[in-house]
């Protein structure tokens, strides 16, 4: 997770990105990058005020989130593994029953490594508790990463799309918008 702000690069290790989406677990909080080439004033737009709602799906010892930003991104997924981590970062939720998770989300211009915007989202006690249980489970389970890479390959093999993965999701929900919405002047 970043603590960098709009205007900043999200690495210093990195200039730019291919489109792509991160999700990890971190410090207290579910973490989703998204990497757009060039988002618009619209999309910058839409990523802050529309509505976003979420799916998790289990693949063998894959955490699967999916993520649909109403108007602006249709359903898209990203797989995730507590062992992909350094073991330094390595960390479980520890979120009680009938609590929210925060779900931070971060845009970022894949052309530059700029953040165009940030927003932390509200999750249901029920999606809260299936994240936490999903990822003590792969703490208990090492992975190592061509395990990683072949239970993602077997997974895409059986849901070669968001929409097909969707169908088989545990549950799905639409997150809960904190009150405040930062936006990037261009």
């Amino acid at each position: 997770m970043t603590n960098r702000q709009i205007g900043e690069v999200y690495s210093s290790k990195h200039t730019e990105y291919s489109e792509a989406t991160q999700y990890c677990y971190y410090n207290g909080v579910h973490d989703l990058a998204l990497f757009w080439a060039r988002p618009t004033l619209k999309e910058i737009n839409g990523f802050n005020k529309q509505p976003v709602e979420l799916a998790l799906h289990v693949d063998q010892s894959i955490l699967f989130l999916l993520y649909r930003i109403v108007d602006i991104c249709e359903w898209s997924d990203v797989a995730y593994n507590i062992h992909q981590l350094q073991a330094t970062e390595i960390s479980v939720p520890t979120d009680s029953p009938g609590s929210h998770a925060k779900l931070q989300m971060t845009l970022v211009n894949a052309d530059s490594g700029i953040i165009v915007a940030k927003r932390m989202l509200n999750i249901s006690p029920v999606m809260t508790q299936a994240l936490r249980h999903t990822l003590q489970e792969q703490l208990h389970t090492p992975l190592t990463r061509a395990e990683y890479e072949a239970q993602v390959k077997q997974a895409y093999a059986r849901h070669p799309d968001s929409d097909s993965m969707l169908k088989d999701a545990w549950l799905s929900e639409t997150a809960i918008a904190d009150s405040q919405v930062k936006i990037l002047e261009l």
